[in-house]
């Protein structure tokens, strides 16, 4: 753990609440990849048995980005996963709870706001970037096999 790793418990400006799981967990997501601690979400960085040199290490490392979860979400959530004994255990459990890639009442309402969106006095450009990430976050909730890699990457290319 470096220093700068233990500056700010906040690592994100969006707190889970109980509708926006999937902004708040890429926003995590970013954040714990980028200090190179996503073994504690997967569970692959594995906690040393009792007496081994690294023990004290990982209980550092794991009660930090514990911490790091536990403080990006509202108040009435966290208090759930408060009393879970790993990092890995809490995303775990919110993403058990909370990630439901085929929520319809998400999908209905972000289609809404792409139906409804209108450019009024928004420059192009703000227009443009509210459009675009509403469809990112709709494309979030579909696992598409486009087959031919391809049209994959023509299609990526358009974007």
């Amino acid at each position: 753990m470096s220093p700068s790793d233990n500056l700010s418990l906040q690592i994100t400006n969006h707190k889970l609440n109980s509708r926006n799981f999937l902004q708040w967990s890429q926003s995590v997501l970013l954040v714990i990849r980028g200090r190179g601690k996503m073994g504690y979400l997967t569970g692959q960085t594995k906690r040393p048995k009792d007496g081994e040199p690294d023990r004290a290490t990982w209980e550092l490392d794991n009660s930090i980005v514990m911490a790091w979860l536990i403080h990006s979400m509202e108040p009435q959530l966290s208090q759930n996963f408060l009393f879970l004994k790993t990092a890995k255990a809490i995303w775990d459990a919110v993403t058990a709870t909370y990630s439901d890639l085929g929520n319809c009442y998400q999908v209905f309402e972000l289609k809404t706001k792409l139906r409804e969106t209108r450019r009024g006095t928004l420059e192009v450009t703000e227009y443009f970037t509210l459009i675009n990430n509403l469809w990112q976050e709709l494309d979030m909730f579909y696992e598409a096999d486009w087959g031919d890699p391809e049209i994959v990457r023509e299609i990526l290319e358009i974007r």
